[in-house]
């Protein structure tokens, strides 16, 4: 297996994690209310779940396509809205359905980048601009997806306590 394919592997694997939580999530009966919610505690503003989910397919997209490929996001909407930088907004409804395929709309581009890149590459930044090698855009960005994962897991952790209480 390429050195690529394992950081691959390992991102699915945090994928799929993070996509059981959106099951477990959904199916409960406070689904939406859950997505949006706004912890009363930490830091002021501190996103909901449903914007922690999109900013990972947002992420993507910025990544793949501004920072490695030098060009333009694939869709600015998505960026603008869950990006780094941006506003959460809990009045802003997305349900499961959309941030799913948001994930796999911005995720595949990214495997079949990194598949097709050849292995001597990965020691090499993708362009003089990008501050980070091959290699550690795919450390980061597996780092970044299972980050998101423990702080959607807190806030829903903290909804079902509020909920139960």
């Amino acid at each position: 297996m390429k050195e690529a394919e394992i950081y691959i592997e390992q991102h699915k694997f945090i994928r799929k994690k993070l996509l059981d939580l959106l099951d477990e999530i959904s199916s409960s009966e406070f689904s939406e209310e859950s997505l949006h919610w706004m912890m009363p505690f930490g830091n002021p503003g501190r996103a909901h779940i449903s914007w922690q989910f999109m900013h990972c397919a947002a992420t993507l997209d910025r990544y793949l396509n501004a920072r490695i490929l030098s060009g333009n996001v694939k869709d600015e909407k998505l960026v603008n809205g869950f990006a780094g930088g941006s506003i959460p907004d809990p009045a802003k409804i997305i349900a499961p359905d959309e941030i799913r395929m948001q994930l796999e709309k911005t995720t595949e581009p990214y495997f079949q980048y990194f598949l097709s890149l050849e292995e001597s590459r990965l020691s090499e930044m993708p362009n003089p601009d990008a501050g980070r090698t091959h290699r550690e855009i795919l450390q980061l960005l597996n780092w970044h997806e299972a980050h998101h994962h423990g702080q959607c897991q807190i806030i829903w952790n903290s909804f079902r306590n509020k909920s139960t209480n």
